[in-house]
């Protein structure tokens, strides 16, 4: 619908889309009723207004991809409405959130464009100048591997290695072929390659650290990869760690309610788990990243992106 330049009966709107007419005709009840398609009442003609076609159609973040997402989650409600019970689980296994993963591989692809990227770069004093001279890369928690093939793609003289605790993520940013200079490693964030302590001049991990069963730990891990002097980039929700500080963050109560679906429960599945939730807040963020032994913590907002912050931090020198 967001390809029609003027309005359509739902007969038109079906043969145009390959579907059955009867069910395009309710569908457009609850899109009419709930204000997302505007309806001639003479003429049966539905279309939706320009203003609100960014919001449904377009390929970065909007309230289509977010809808998905929910979809994927509520085939688990179940097992969410289990976990409150006292007698109940503690959690739910990654194993039941397949569904879910692949929706969050599409979504986070399209989280991502070089505009967005360049920003983040330049939010870090120098950092854009040593990734155009060559230093090593990390992208932890890489899924498909779709940051790192744009940073690659960027940057062609420095090198990058993207990890995922996923083997399925892992072939198929394998097969993608980005670029030479970027490569894929299956490997578990708290553990991650022994002879990588201070090898990365920068570590880039993407709304990874709030799902984590043991973040702190990660953290750590992440600390021991970077150089001296290394940078951090952690792209977090943007959020304060208290809700009543949240009441003007765009789609808040979305937000905690992925995380009642998805990055509570899959981390209190393992035992002691710390469940910080999609809504940690930049707050927790930062005096953890402090009590790691992290430097320069700062907080930027992500130009077009209200929903997401870039939480940087840097390994101190002579480390």
């Amino acid at each position: 619908m967001a390809a029609m330049d003027e309005p359509m009966t739902s007969q038109q709107i079906a043969d145009a889309a390959g579907l059955k007419e009867r069910y395009v005709r309710e569908w457009l009840g609850a899109m009419v009723t709930g204000t997302i398609v505007n309806t001639d009442p003479n003429s049966e003609k539905f279309m939706i207004p320009k203003h609100r076609q960014r919001e449904l159609v377009s390929t970065r973040k909007n309230q289509a991809g977010l809808a998905r997402g929910l979809t994927s989650l509520y085939r688990l409600q179940d097992d969410v409405m289990d976990c409150f019970r006292k007698e109940g689980p503690s959690g739910i296994p990654h194993s039941k959130y397949e569904y879910h993963y692949r929706w969050l591989a599409s979504f986070k692809k399209n989280d991502y464009d070089d505009t967005k990227m360049r920003a983040l770069i330049g939010q870090v004093s120098g950092l854009e100048k040593v990734l155009g001279a060559g230093i090593h890369v990390c992208d932890v928690g890489c899924n498909t591997g779709y940051h790192v093939g744009m940073l690659a793609k960027l940057f062609p003289s420095s090198q990058f290695v993207g990890v995922d605790i996923s083997e399925s993520a892992i072939a198929e940013a394998q097969t993608n072929n980005y670029s030479v200079n970027a490569t894929f490693e299956t490997q578990d964030v708290y553990n991650l390659s022994s002879d990588w302590s201070d090898k990365f001049s920068y570590v880039h991990v993407s709304n990874v650290i709030h799902d984590l069963a043991y973040p702190e730990k990660a953290l750590s891990e992440i600390y021991r990869i970077l150089k001296p002097g290394g940078f951090l980039s952690l792209v977090e929700v943007n959020a304060h760690s208290k809700p009543s500080d949240n009441l003007s963050i765009p789609n808040a109560q979305g937000i905690y309610v992925f995380s009642l679906c998805h990055c509570v429960p899959s981390a209190l599945n393992y035992p002691g788990g710390t469940a910080l939730g999609s809504c940690w807040g930049r707050e927790a963020a930062m005096s953890m990243l402090k009590d790691i032994g992290f430097d320069c913590v700062q907080v930027f907002e992500i130009p077009n992106q209200p929903e997401e912050i870039h939480i940087s931090a840097q390994k101190p020198q002579g480390i």
